[in-house]
């Protein structure tokens, strides 16, 4: 009895093809490529037309001195054998600073601190409006009409300082190749800029951790004037149905409507404050619409002048709005939590199964990276059911300054559906 002949995959027509590689994570999108001409024609092709939307597993992102200072790494944790170079546009990924990270956009602060969003996968950035248009930045010039410093001024709309007159306030003065490192915190996107104009950034910034934001188009930032009696100091953000939801140092959480009106904005007190400031909190919508607050505990490693930072707790607590108060969540079942400099989310893993189920990924969104240039990035895993963490990688590949490493989630649509030389090397 003759044996069948081996179906020849390579001979599928590109229609069909096309369907079986749109469901495939990158990983493997990458290596089809490989087979024969029709695939690589195929899977550049999808990409081009801005057809591959599929939901990737989230990667690490982080730059190393053998891929020079204009290209990325990417750590796959559904391909954990493989790495990825990216090149990417000046100014160069491994001199600026990541503010943030959501729908597969970086928020970067380059070497002057000013403000791009940056999609890593297709190499596309668009410029945020400049640093100078923040409430509470002021550019200082020479003689010669160059841009000497920037002087950052200490007022709030509560209880720090109502605004006079600058010589009132408290000030601090930055040149513009540091003062990103004293005044951004975090930044959030609330959708995928390559969808559309239709997009804002919410920043976390100082002085006090206050709140600014940008639609797309917009010339300046527009700070959120709380005009209570007391400094929010906010710490995290996450947008849901036209809402960004922020939340402070101390647990409270703000629903902040921006308007779609130029400047116009509503804000509103959700949750009173929960508790008191004994670690990093981070706010996270699950699939189920409950919100979680997310308290990570870190320490110093004993002896030395500076010394290393490792998360050594997490807990997870679910917000009762009704109660005003949080219940303690002792399992977080089969999902997966990311929190860091990244945007706070909880993934399923029957939807990501490369996952582990009931862990926390966390990157390092440590304060004043400047203080800690050589030491270790608090970058892991943690293991809600054991309290144990661990390293992604070890030992660790990456570069310690200014980039720290942060999770991202590829997205290869691009606003503009046209087909550049943004090409990708793989490294076994």
């Amino acid at each position: 009895m003759d044996t069948p002949a081996a179906a020849d995959w390579s001979e599928l027509p590109a229609d069909v093809l096309g369907l079986v590689l749109l469901e495939l994570e990158f990983p493997d999108l990458f290596r089809s490529a490989a087979v024969c001409k029709l695939w690589h024609a195929t899977a550049r092709d999808i990409r081009r037309l801005g057809l591959y939307s599929r939901a990737q597993t989230p990667c690490l992102l982080y730059t190393t001195a053998a891929a020079g200072p204009r290209a990325a790494v990417l750590y796959s944790l559904a391909d954990k054998t493989t790495s990825y170079t990216v090149p990417l546009p000046d100014p160069p990924i491994a001199e600026r600073h990541i503010v943030g990270s959501s729908h597969g956009w970086l928020v970067t602060a380059d070497h002057r601190s000013e403000l791009h969003l940056l999609n890593p996968a297709t190499g596309e950035q668009l410029d945020l409006p400049p640093v100078a248009t923040i409430e509470h930045v002021r550019p200082l010039y020479d003689d010669a009409g160059n841009l000497n410093n920037y002087k950052l001024v200490y007022y709030d709309g509560g209880g720090n300082s109502h605004r006079r007159n600058d010589d009132d306030m408290h000030t601090v003065t930055h040149p513009p190749e540091t003062f990103r490192e004293f005044l951004y915190l975090k930044a959030v996107i609330s959708s995928d800029p390559s969808r559309g104009d239709d997009y804002t950034v919410m920043l976390i910034h100082h002085p006090y951790l206050q709140l600014s934001f940008a639609r797309s188009g917009d010339k300046k930032w527009t700070w959120i004037k709380m005009g209570n009696n007391e400094c929010e100091w906010f710490e995290d953000c996450i947008y849901h149905d036209g809402v960004f939801y922020a939340q402070t140092v101390h647990g409270a959480i703000h629903a902040i409507d921006v308007v779609s009106a130029s400047s116009s904005f509503t804000h509103r007190l959700i949750l009173k404050p929960t508790m008191g400031e004994l670690g990093t909190l981070y706010i996270v919508r699950t699939t189920e619409g409950d919100i979680l607050q997310v308290l990570r505990v870190t320490e110093e490693d004993e002896g030395g002048e500076h010394k290393d930072v490792r998360t050594t707790e997490i807990g997870v607590y679910k917000v009762d709005y009704k109660k005003q108060d949080l219940d303690d969540v002792d399992d977080i079942g089969n999902n997966a939590l990311f929190i860091g400099t990244s945007y706070s989310m909880c993934l399923p893993v029957k939807d990501y199964p490369h996952l582990m189920p009931n862990h926390i990924y966390f990157d390092d969104d440590y304060g004043y990276f400047v203080h800690r240039k050589h030491l270790r990035r608090d970058v892991g895993v943690y293991d809600y059911t054991n309290d144990t963490a661990i390293d992604v990688e070890s030992p660790q590949p990456w570069l310690n300054w200014p980039l720290a490493p942060v999770w991202i989630t590829p997205r290869w649509r691009m606003a503009a559906a046209e087909e550049g030389s943004h090409f990708w090397v793989i490294h076994r």
